[in-house]
């Protein structure tokens, strides 16, 4: 019996069905590729951190000198008491461990060293694990001995490959440490080869190039020998520099962003409490939080797009609900008629409902498991949630119309009116108290709900930026103020459709005067909207209404966080390219400008200590000072552009600057500035928050045009960065050339050669890098969790947009029956297919009007309206986050309108066949 019905309304069940289904999915699998995006970003932000600042490293206390005793203490031993004495969930997280004893790395005396006077830095250590990181391809492993007689101490130690070939060195050579307490001899008894260079074991102790402190010289190397247990003791004694340490490098493929609140905690009461007679060296607890705080302003936009699109199908699966019982209103009058129970009507719907809706909701829920990603703990309760949803709904209609059995299909909006005596009962409209009251109440509680969230943020507790980790990981969410937004979309539909029947009915009575009765029927038809007994036809509106404002929001998010990247690119990068290096020799821009695809290479200097001195006070500052041509054409385009003042400016004695607000407070209008060894004289032509060119995380700085300074011949500025314009140039080449500028500014600076195969091959500390306008402006869509960001953004508009259209076609459906009997008198009238049409284009377009532009309007209006919430400014490179609308995102305003216009005229020709618009008419009761 109860399969028989489910075929026979079959149609009405399966699209309940699909909207369950759907629904289950969308509580699933979204949730879970988000989250793995999140997670994903975590472990690229960790991954990208240098050992120093990503392992968890404790070093002991004091400075402490190994002696003979020590020699029978391995605290090698402590590695595993100090992981399992870590707080959760540290100890899971760890991939491996090492404990390091160092001397150095001080000042060595190595023979074939090129830059000789400025002694290399060599540092001897013993590392766990050493042998099985090692494999060694000349001589022995180090067998150090130590005896009473100082004369005989011997310390062994064996040398990388790389570090031999740069530092000149054989085995059998002896190398001096010459410490602040005296001097260690080290002889080298082997060559080993890494087993894996690229293994974390070697982070701190890579072959390196750091700058020299004496100003004859530019850079210098750094290398570790690897030594055992009595050599490192032995080297420390004598040098008087000696270190332990325990590192542990955290595993990032084993990172949650769920545990990323855990984790601060951790770290934080490591500190605090570290263990006995350690320090804890890490930034891995600064990276967290950084995260932390860029996650709950992604998961403040994910929650607000995610509930529209939840809120969405869940009106959507009431209004399918509505329809299945609608259709079956005659049914349920004839079993009440003949003494059926409202409760066994409930009761047998609920059963009929069940065969369908339960096994759609498991098959949505199997569809979002196969998604990639970490599932969220609010998974189980939503798919249950919509399951109960589309199980009850059909049910509670059902019983609710089946209180007041019709057979009549009389209007719904013409109700009896007082049952006074002295007046007659003629039907005449009215509008429900208790609507009114519930309008009111959701008006006030979207109201009411805004403010709190401008004022509170969207996390729970006392604001967002101090939530608890919550779903999907980073930030407590209350319910209520997530919910806000698709509230102030139902108020918004709900005063649009109180207002919009005014217009409508002068409308109506105007086309009232005309030979045709199409616009006066439709018009007509459509003003009744507002009346108090149309909740059919308002509420599904409001449908619309809210995943129109969802989509817009969704929209408006992406334009304003778009176009803050775009500038915040324009500033950091203002030219197709930009060349970084330490320094380039001053003819390397004319070389690069001679490559194939670059038509300019302006030079530029970065002076990131320069000293500046007020002409009003005594005071000094250091600032970021910014050194560039600025008549260049690069600073001519729109968004980069510098100040007239400096564009025009000419060779003078006093130079116009650019300088940021708060150096401009302290020193006035005017000052000089040291660059390169040379004090030039500059008066403060205006003044910035950001410039093109050092990016925008700097705070005080001063930007000199370069054409305008009085530069000698013989002192010519050194350039460290380079603005390259053009197409089809070969990056490789700009870096090569580039790379070939360093070194020949190396060798006027120290009168030394560069090998060019040392150090990583190009025989520098710091090789050119190139960063192109475009690649910067993709890194920042790609940074952390700003994937999350992206897919919220395409997957919002996408499902928002077809939602909305769905919602049209059931919004068609809804009063589908009522206009058939309509259309079926009227054709006995006359009346063409083609004026059926149009009736439904004057009947349904105001209104469907009005609801695009009230979720248009809405929509563009939440991210103004909640932007304190959002925390929008977090993701734009540290530019404010001005709101702005994408042109082409009305345009798909227009489109989506068009196309609910062709759905509802299609869905409507579809319904007309179904309903058999004859047998409607001559029966007088609605036809499945």
């Amino acid at each position: 019996m109860i399969m028989t019905r489910v075929r026979a309304y079959a149609a009405q069940l399966g699209l309940l069905a699909a909207l369950v289904a759907l629904a289950a999915f969308l509580s699933t699998g979204p949730g879970r590729l988000a989250n793995g995006t999140t997670d994903e970003g975590l472990r690229s932000d960790i991954g990208a951190l240098l050992s120093s600042s990503r392992d968890l490293t404790f070093s002991l206390d004091g400075n402490r000198l190994p002696g003979v005793d020590l020699l029978r203490d391995d605290r090698s031993v402590r590695l595993d008491q100090i992981r399992d004495g870590l707080p959760g969930p540290l100890p899971g997280l760890i991939e491996d461990s090492w404990f390091v004893a160092e001397a150095g790395p001080v000042d060595a005396a190595v023979a074939g060293v090129f830059l000789k006077s400025c002694p290399t830095r060599v540092g001897v250590r013993r590392q766990t694990g050493s042998d099985q990181a090692t494999r060694m391809v000349e001589g022995r492993r180090p067998k150090s001995e130590n005896v009473s007689s100082s004369s005989k101490m011997v310390m062994e130690a064996i040398v990388g490959t790389t570090e031999a070939k740069a530092l000149g060195l054989r085995v059998g050579d002896t190398i001096t440490l010459i410490g602040r307490s005296g001097k260690a001899a080290v002889r080298v008894v082997g060559r080993y080869e890494p087993v894996d260079a690229a293994a974390p074991f070697w982070d701190d102790m890579r072959l390196a190039r750091e700058a020299c402190d004496r100003a004859d010289e530019d850079t210098r190397y750094r290398a570790t020998l690897l030594t055992d247990m009595v050599g490192v003791d032995l080297a420390g004694a004598l040098t008087g520099e000696y270190e332990e340490r325990w590192r542990y490098r955290l595993d990032a493929a084993k990172l949650t962003a769920d545990q990323v609140p855990a984790m601060t905690l951790a770290i934080g009461e490591i500190r605090r409490h570290p263990p006995e007679q350690t320090s804890v060296r890490s930034a891995v607890d600064a990276t967290l939080a950084e995260f932390e705080k860029r996650l709950r302003a992604v998961q403040a936009v994910l929650a607000v797009v995610r509930t529209g699109i939840l809120a969405t199908v869940a009106g959507l699966i009431l209004l399918a609900a509505r329809l299945a019982a609608d259709r079956r209103r005659a049914e349920y009058a004839l079993i009440r008629a003949r003494g059926g129970a409202v409760h066994r009507i409930a009761g047998r719907v609920i059963a009929e409902t069940a065969v369908v809706v339960l096994p759609a909701a498991l098959l949505g829920w199997l569809a979002g498991l196969l998604v990639p990603g970490r599932p969220a703990v609010e998974e189980p309760a939503l798919v249950a949630g919509f399951a109960l949803l589309g199980l009850l709904a059909p049910a509670i209609v059902a019983a609710a119309g089946a209180r007041r059995p019709d057979f009549t299909g009389h209007r719904g909006d013409l109700v009896a009116g007082t049952t006074s005596p002295r007046r007659t009962t003629s039907p005449r409209r009215i509008t429900s108290p208790r609507r009114i009251t519930a309008e009111l109440f959701v008006i006030g509680l979207a109201a009411g709900g805004a403010y709190l969230l401008r004022s509170r943020g969207i996390g729970s507790g006392a604001s967002s930026r101090s939530g608890t980790s919550g779903a999907g990981g980073g930030v407590g969410v209350d319910p209520y103020l997530i919910a806000v937004p698709v509230l102030l979309a139902v108020a918004a539909s709900l005063i649009a459709l109180r207002l919009v029947p005014f217009p409508l009915r002068v409308a109506s009575r105007i086309a009232s005067r005309g030979r045709g009765a199409l616009a006066f029927l439709g018009l007509a038809g459509a003003g009744r909207s507002g009346n108090g007994s149309a909740a059919l036809r308002s509420w599904p509106l409001s449908v619309l209404v809210v995943a129109i404002a969802t989509g817009i929001f969704t929209g408006t998010v992406a334009s304003t966080v778009g176009n803050g990247r775009d500038r915040a690119t324009d500033v950091a990068i203002p030219a197709d390219a930009m060349v970084t290096g330490f320094s380039f020799a001053v003819e390397t821009p004319e070389r690069i400008a001679a490559l194939d695809g670059v038509t300019a290479a302006v030079p530029m200097l970065l002076a990131s200590a320069a000293e500046v001195r007020s002409d009003a006070s005594p005071l000094i500052s250091q600032v970021q000072a910014m050194v560039v041509d600025a008549s260049a054409p690069q600073f001519r385009v729109p968004g980069r552009e510098l100040p007239d003042a400096l564009r025009g400016a000419t060779n003078s004695d006093v130079v116009p600057v650019i300088a940021s607000p708060r150096l401009a407070q302290r020193i006035g209008s005017s000052g000089q500035v040291d660059i390169q060894g040379r004090r030039y004289a500059f008066r403060v032509a205006a003044v910035r928050d950001t410039a093109p060119g050092l990016g925008t995380g700097v705070r005080e700085f001063l930007v000199l045009p370069s054409q305008a300074m009085p530069i000698p011949d013989f002192q010519p500025l050194v350039p460290n960065r380079i603005l390259i314009d053009g197409t089809g140039w070969d990056p490789d080449a700009v870096r090569a050339v580039a790379d070939e500028g360093q070194r020949a500014q190396t060798r006027k600076a120290t009168g030394a050669d560069v090998d060019p195969t040392a150090v990583g091959g190009t025989g520098l500390a710091y090789p050119a890098t190139v960063t192109t306008h475009a690649g910067y402006r993709a890194s920042l869509d790609e940074r952390g969790v700003d994937g999350v960001l992206s897919f919220t953004f395409t997957a919002g508009v996408v499902a928002t947009a077809a939602l909305a259209l769905l919602a049209v076609a059931l919004i068609v459906l809804a009063g589908a029956p009522a206009r058939g009997q309509t259309l079926s008198r009227l054709r006995t009238l006359g009346l063409s297919t083609g004026q059926g049409r149009g009736l439904l284009v004057f009947e349904l377009v105001p209104l469907l009007g009005v609801a695009i532009l009230a979720g248009a309007a809405t929509g563009a209006a939440l991210p103004a309206l909640i932007a304190p919430a959002l925390g929008l400014d977090d993701f734009t490179a540290g530019v404010p986050a001005d709101i702005s609308t994408d042109p082409f995102l009305v345009a798909g305003v227009v489109a989506v309108t068009v196309l609910a216009v062709i759905a509802a005229l299609v869905v409507e020709d579809v319904a007309n066949r179904r309903l058999r618009l004859g047998t409607v008419l001559r029966l007088g009761e609605d036809q499945p």
